[in-house]
């Protein structure tokens, strides 16, 4: 089955990512990376504003006690309002900057980073527990990307850009400990695995980097279950679920190096409404 997504917000963001739904004010946070922004669109009346955080965001989640978290380069901090407070110090001197990330079921923040220039092995993928304590999960990454939780919380599902896979681990709630590690996807479909993001069902939405696309993956099978295009760019880099009945796709891509004759929509947001298919809220960092 072949959908096709709209752009709704012709932002030409070089490096858009790290898409955020706020149920409580029915509006899409989401960043431009390259250029230091955090965004936030409102899809009811098309307005548009960001404030620039002074660093590379690599991710976005909300904060239980208010506010949201940041992964930037070298550190994760607090981001209430326009202030930038910094509340853990990593990777300092590795060169490396953060990369995509989400809250756990449990509360914890899950951060991974990447090297600008995409050296392998050099990143790894962090978790914050709710006292700030930092814990590496795991190391000899190349570009941390996609993170997911099954509904019964017992399976990660997570995504290293370079391997062109998604791997499961079983997870452990009450600790945020991982094991089992394995393949469940490969990409025999074109592109790279990106950001990705998963419905009520536990299928997986994965934006396609130089694919112009989103695959949504039954990952206990590995079969394609939809297509949904992405038009006039190639760099799609992450869905997400919103919208009042959590049914809506919003989707980040990436202008960067594109051609504006080539890739016309390359760096817009784009938004698409499922019929048959629901996402659940972003947890929360209950820190």
């Amino acid at each position: 089955m072949e959908l096709t997504a709209r752009p709704v917000l012709q932002a030409r963001a070089s490096l858009g990512e790290g898409p955020l739904w706020d149920c409580q004010k029915s509006v899409l946070h989401w960043l431009d990376i390259n250029n230091n922004l955090v965004h936030t669109f409102n899809p009811e009346s098309g307005n548009d504003t960001f404030i620039d955080v002074g660093e590379m965001p690599g991710c976005i989640v909300p904060r239980r006690s208010g506010g949201f978290i940041l992964g930037l380069p070298e550190k994760f901090a607090v981001l209430d309002g326009d202030k930038v407070s910094p509340i853990a110090h990593i990777e300092q001197g590795l060169g490396n900057r953060m990369n995509d990330g989400k809250c756990d079921p449990g509360g914890r923040f899950w951060c991974g980073s990447m090297h600008p220039k995409f050296k392998e092995g050099a990143a790894n993928l962090w978790m914050m527990d709710k006292n700030f304590k930092v814990e590496k999960k795991l190391s000899s990454v190349t570009i941390s990307n996609g993170l997911a939780w099954s509904a019964d919380k017992k399976t990660m599902y997570y995504i290293d850009t370079k391997t062109n896979k998604v791997d499961a681990f079983d997870f452990d709630i009450a600790s945020g400990d991982i094991a089992n590690r394995r393949p469940v996807v490969t990409n025999t479909w074109g592109g790279y695995f990106d950001g990705m993001t998963i419905d009520t069902e536990d299928n997986l939405y994965v934006a396609i980097w130089d694919g112009g696309c989103v695959l949504k993956i039954n990952p206990k099978t590995g079969e394609l279950l939809a297509k949904i295009l992405v038009p006039g760019v190639k760099n799609v880099t992450c869905p997400t679920f919103g919208g009042k009945d959590m049914n809506e796709l919003f989707i980040t891509s990436s202008a960067e190096g594109a051609d504006p004759d080539e890739q016309p929509n390359a760096g817009a947001l784009f938004h698409i409404a499922l019929k048959n298919a629901r996402g659940i809220a972003a947890f929360e960092f209950d820190g």
